[in-house]
């Protein structure tokens, strides 16, 4: 009887209450980050191949589904960091948050590098801007490079592996600086030929290069 006594005193009960809804958390926690495991370990880039790109390189197709998928997961490793119950997991959510921040910023700058890279190739391919021909070529055997051990292993977290991809990050931002000087050349070219010949601001930026690439055939 005097144990079921103290069994029910109020300082008791709270304890076995606090005690349960740590374990509950525990859990939930314990098995959000298996989920989260779980996803680094299968996510795959999707491509399109040389085949159905019509283009010499594969290139990364499904950016939205990427983007959104890589959103929830971070909200959810967010979320598990603010209950009261993650200090027991942090090493292992802090490494996690830390691979997912590093791919974030990866995945968004070769977002961006490819968009540049599809529009600059074909102007570049034909011999368009020749003062800038060494720059471009310089990306383009990095971005080459970068898809092809993407289209050997398409796993999304070996972009933010280091003994696969050394030095990512920096290499991306520095692709991403060289193409929009390319571009800003392309741009500056365009613009001093329309502005001798206004006629030219009626013709897209394609059409136009054709014109100029085509400047000895009447």
């Amino acid at each position: 009887a005097k144990t079921l006594d103290i069994l029910m005193e109020p300082a008791t009960l709270s304890f076995v209450k606090n005690l349960n809804a740590r374990a509950l958390g525990e859990v939930q926690i314990r098995e959000a980050l298996q989920e989260l495991r779980a996803w680094e370990r299968s996510a795959e880039i999707k491509l399109l191949t040389t085949d159905d790109s019509g283009r010499r390189n594969p290139l990364i197709k499904d950016w939205k589904d990427l983007f959104l998928e890589m959103g929830d997961k971070q909200s959810l490793l967010s979320s598990l960091k603010e209950s009261e119950f993650f200090k027991a997991f942090q090493d292992q959510g802090l490494a996690l948050e830390a691979k997912m921040s590093t791919l974030d910023f990866v995945l968004h700058t070769l977002n961006n590098i490819q968009r540049k890279w599809v529009y600059l190739e074909p102007i570049f391919g034909r011999g368009a801007l020749p003062s800038e021909e060494a720059r471009f070529r310089r990306v383009d055997e990095d971005f080459t490079d970068i898809m092809a051990i993407i289209m050997r292993d398409p796993k999304l977290f070996y972009l933010a592996d280091e003994q696969i991809f050394p030095h990512l990050s920096d290499k991306l931002r520095t692709m991403l600086d060289q193409l929009e000087r390319c571009q800003k050349a392309l741009t500056d070219f365009l613009e001093q030929k329309r502005s001798a010949m206004p006629r030219f601001y009626f013709i897209g930026d394609d059409d136009l290069l054709e014109i100029l690439g085509q400047a000895k055939n009447p």
